[in-house]
């Protein structure tokens, strides 16, 4: 057997990281003596101690990790290639902000003011109201993909086809990625029993080219407008998605942005 001290040397893993395992029952010692409460680990730990320290390096929590450690391979292999995608995903996102932020550093130095080069076109138009058939729902934002499978679901249960792209309404007061009202709908030719009017009326319309990363962005440029121009908001914004990040790359995207104003 190997005292914690010998276990962590060759692990390379401090004491106070065991004491903490321990604690939290992810991997317990095969003996603590009663008298003086020395913890000694057997060899066969060894392969415990190593796969929870892969599994670090992959990304899991410590609480997948437990959930993995002694459980069958399969499960364990389903659980690698969910987090592999989930990985490769997030390399894919960091690579395009390491483009983004080498464009940044170019025009800095130029001298450009690099907030004053957000693709947004702006001008008031008078909309026309809309059909929606819609969900809502309070969703985290990384949820927002499920609601939009709701509507289109409802729509294939009616038989019926989307004519003019989704919109997306924010009734919340204030963001909170955790917990945000939001209200995606698609919108239809006619009214129906499954419709709901979205108003229209003038509106200060933005056109937001890019990453939906980016919208953000696009709407602190709009409320500035808005208010140097001398409007009033008076409901809540809502976005229209012009084509889809499944067809198209996300620097192609076009995103229409309208905050409903008057004088």
């Amino acid at each position: 057997m190997f005292t914690i001290g010998e276990f962590s040397r060759l692990c390379m893993v401090t004491t106070k990281t065991l004491r903490h395992y321990d604690r939290i029952g992810l991997l317990a010692p095969a003996h603590t003596s009663g008298e003086t409460g020395y913890r000694y680990y057997e060899a066969s730990q060894f392969r415990d101690m190593f796969f929870i320290l892969r599994c670090k390096d992959y990304g899991f929590t410590l609480e997948e990790t437990a959930g993995l450690l002694h459980a069958d391979a399969h499960i364990v292999a389903a659980r690698f290639a969910a987090k592999y995608a989930q990985r490769k995903d997030e390399l894919t996102h960091q690579r395009k902000l390491l483009v983004k932020m080498k464009e940044d550093m170019d025009l800095l130095k130029k001298g450009i003011d690099i907030m004053s080069t957000m693709k947004t076109e702006i001008k008031v138009v008078d909309t026309q109201p809309l059909q929606i058939v819609s969900e809502r729902a309070v969703i985290a934002i990384r949820d927002f993909d499920k609601l939009y499978g709701k509507v289109m679901k409802k729509l294939q249960e009616n038989n019926l086809q989307c004519e003019g792209g989704l919109v997306a309404l924010y009734h919340c007061d204030e963001f909170d990625p955790e917990s945000t009202d939001v209200e995606v709908g698609a919108v239809m030719a006619a009214k129906s029993s499954l419709t709901r009017t979205l108003p229209g009326g003038a509106c200060v319309m933005g056109v937001h080219l890019g990453a939906y990363s980016g919208l953000p962005e696009a709407y602190a440029t709009l409320v500035k407008w808005i208010e140097e121009k001398g409007y009033r908001i008076t409901a809540q914004p809502y976005e229209k998605y012009l084509n889809n990040p499944c067809e198209v790359p996300e620097e192609e995207l076009v995103t229409e942005i309208y905050f409903p104003i008057e004088k």
